[in-house]
């Protein structure tokens, strides 16, 4: 069984970035689906953050069953925990 399946998976995460930079899809593990969606979030987040796509990223959106359920818009000068829109 995959780790990850953009039919199976509880979240879909995607990564707008800066000028013609490639934009990115990131799919949460199957294993988190029983999970609250903020707590999957969350830990999407953190593996992001040590990713290379986070020096170069504009905007991360969080998809569940294809409604925007959270956005974060990144400010390089501050933190990503200081810098986070409210959930919907």
């Amino acid at each position: 069984m995959p780790v990850f399946d953009n039919t199976k998976s509880k979240i879909k995460m995607v990564i707008l970035t800066q000028n013609k930079q490639s934009n990115a899809v990131w799919w949460s593990p199957i294993n988190q689906n029983k999970r609250k969606s903020e707590l999957v979030i969350r830990s999407m987040l953190r593996r992001f953050e040590k990713s290379k796509l986070f020096t170069i990223t504009n905007v991360v959106q969080f998809y569940e069953n294809n409604l925007l359920i959270s956005q974060f818009k990144f400010n390089y000068e501050n933190s990503l925990k200081e810098n986070q829109d409210r959930r919907y």
